[in-house]
């Protein structure tokens, strides 16, 4: 049996944290995940009504791919052909659709380290290997960069190059130059590309080049996006796949997630409705995200600064890393939970080296 009892690390951490409720300490919660626990929340009241009093979306005929008027509204959205959309639950779901149609057991996905530890935990349950590509700090550039030559050591069975853009935890968003040469990878050994762009709508005003879409002729793409981020509603568990296919893969790759997404019978009508409703008032709710974000990351820069973090400004997303050199990130984050009340993530959950620390902008 598998010992799935808390570590060390957290029940440490949540002595700390009783001790603090106990005294009736304020904390600083830097680890909060979505807008609603800040009271950011999108007020979906008045659409359950609508569909309440309307009830015809109920009587729609089973569609894998989705029904068509939650596809139409995502491709306004997304800005894409509604035949090139597939709807999921949720972005592990879509992971997970994506890797049983080019995959089999025991082949590698390339994913970025450090990065979220979800992705290796539904490659695992798939049957599948997850393998890093790196990124890096560049602390006198002030960016964080993926590590081109770490992709030179790719396993021969590797079947999908997944790019998280806005990056979670480090914020990193490729520069034309990344992307383009990723493209070329992808093609060179015959992989697919997934992008994870659920943090898309927070990416923060910098400099990057037009990508150069004829270099994509010959690789399936797929980016991933959801409600859970673009409207900060993961209760209503609809993501989507936003396809861009070679021509002449189109019709096997897309009849083979047809399949795999009918066997999964994955999202409700209700949640498809809402959808329809709610992406075209995403944008309203984006724009308050991103001011908090705004007037929080001011706050934290010159906060964590003055403890002695180096810090490489997120170029997007909701979270920001922070080191402090020569430090132990569990020591440290437990720590500043109990001198200063500041709660954050020990690196070590992102694949981070020593000394780095995680914190979330949604805080309030």
């Amino acid at each position: 049996m598998k010992n799935l009892s808390p570590s060390p690390f957290e029940l440490k951490k949540r002595d700390i944290l009783n001790e603090l409720c106990s005294a009736k300490k304020e904390i600083l919660d830097l680890t909060i995940s979505s807008p609603m626990q800040i009271g950011l929340v999108f007020d979906i009241a008045e659409d359950l009504h609508y569909l309440a009093e309307n009830p015809e979306w109920q009587f729609s005929a089973p569609d894998a791919c989705g029904q068509l008027y939650a596809r139409e509204a995502i491709a306004k959205y997304a800005g894409n052909d509604f035949n090139d959309i597939f709807i999921t639950s949720s972005t592990s779901e879509a992971y997970s659709a994506l890797f049983r149609v080019f995959c089999e057991k025991g082949d590698f996905i390339l994913t970025p380290n450090p990065g979220y530890p979800l992705i290796d935990s539904i490659a695992e349950l798939d049957g599948l290997n997850t393998h890093p590509y790196f990124l890096k700090p560049d602390f006198n550039k002030n960016i964080w960069e993926i590590d081109l030559d770490s992709l030179d050591s790719i396993p021969p069975n590797a079947k999908i190059l997944l790019l998280i853009s806005p990056h979670n935890p480090t914020g990193h968003t490729p520069t034309k130059q990344e992307f383009e040469h990723i493209l070329r990878f992808c093609e060179k050994n015959n992989l697919a590309l997934i992008i994870d762009a659920v943090f898309n709508a927070y990416a923060y005003p910098v400099s990057r080049g037009a990508i150069n879409r004829a270099l994509t002729d010959n690789i399936p793409i797929f980016t991933l996006d959801g409600l859970s981020k673009s409207a900060g509603l993961p209760h209503i568990k609809v993501a989507w796949i936003n396809a861009v296919v070679p021509k002449e893969q189109k019709r096997h790759i897309y009849d083979s997630l047809e399949y795999v997404l009918d066997s999964q019978l994955n999202c409700s009508y209700l949640s498809q409705a809402l959808c329809a409703r709610v992406l075209p008032r995403a944008g309203e709710f984006q724009e308050k995200v991103n001011e908090r974000l705004k007037n929080n990351r001011v706050f934290l820069f010159d906060c964590f600064s003055k403890m002695g973090a180096k810090i490489i400004p997120s170029a997007g997303g909701w979270y920001q890393s922070f080191y402090f050199p020569n430090a132990d990130d569990e020591e440290l984050c437990l720590r500043l939970l109990k001198d200063r009340q500041i709660l954050t993530h020990p690196g070590f959950l992102f694949d981070f080296e020593e000394g780095w620390l995680v914190g979330s902008f949604l805080y309030s």
